[in-house]
């Protein structure tokens, strides 16, 4: 009878091992710095979590080049030891890429910040400018919407844990007038989905300022420590269900404009 108690316990409590003995991988995105998880960095210190902050120079080379640097920078930094993952913006399809081309990369957790899975709208209309086409290069281009050759795009979704924070006002509209539905106003909700995720929340807060709302610090934690975000700070009236059938139609009405 013990040993078969045993037998149930011992599974259980290994489902969620103290995530504090991993470190924090932080991956900014397009334009980015280190600078701008400062203090999402002191909250992880603050709660037992070590982090190390990636840095790469956005714009001058591919989505798929920087997730090679991405591989290469973590190993020398883990020697392949169990991580866990924070990546805001196109630093989730960076992350995505290192994870595809390099699965050796053990990943215990995974949280994507307004990560623009499927493209943004607003990098199509962003585009029309030559001044934003000349500052990004080939990764503002890569990051269109509208661009369907973009490697990341056909990527199958990450192998493990993963959960998705989105920004988002919770209506039609969104932050951003410019951009069809929810938005957070640079990446539309729906452009954040990828199949698979372990959970999903919307945080209403523009795109940058996810990374220092004490509510993306709190949910962060809590998914690490067991998998699912902290239903209590959850809008329990907001139907996700009824947004998410209606991806397909509102992806094409974005490519359209």
């Amino acid at each position: 009878m013990i040993l078969t108690l045993l037998g149930i316990i011992m599974p259980l409590q290994g489902n969620n091992p103290d995530p504090t003995r991993y470190p924090v991988i932080l991956v900014h995105g397009i334009l980015g710095f280190p600078e701008v998880f400062a203090l999402l960095e002191w909250r992880l210190n603050q709660a037992g979590y070590e982090t190390l902050n990636f840095f790469y120079p956005s714009t001058e080379k591919t989505i798929r080049e920087h997730g090679e640097d991405l591989a290469t920078w973590i190993k020398a930094q883990t020697k392949q030891d169990t991580i866990l993952l924070i990546t805001h913006s196109m630093g989730n399809l960076v992350a995505r890429e290192m994870h595809h081309a390099h699965p050796e990369i053990p990943i215990y957790r995974w949280l994507m910040v307004a990560p623009p899975n499927q493209g943004a709208q607003s990098a199509d209309l962003w585009s029309k400018i030559p001044l934003y086409r000349w500052w990004t290069d080939i990764p503002g281009q890569e990051l269109r919407l509208s661009n369907i050759h973009a490697h990341y795009k056909h990527l199958p979704p990450p192998s493990c844990e993963f959960a998705i924070i989105a920004g988002g006002m919770k209506n039609e509209i969104g932050f951003s007038l410019l951009l069809d539905g929810d938005d957070d106003g640079k990446v539309r909700v729906v452009e954040t989905q990828l199949p698979g995720y372990a959970d999903f929340m919307i945080i209403p807060q523009v795109h940058t300022g996810l990374l220092f709302s004490k509510e993306t610090f709190v949910q962060a934690d809590a998914f690490f420590r067991t998998g699912r975000f902290d239903s209590t700070l959850m809008d329990q009236e907001f139907n996700l269900g009824k947004r998410l059938e209606n991806i397909p139609e509102l992806l094409k009405q974005g490519e359209s404009k």
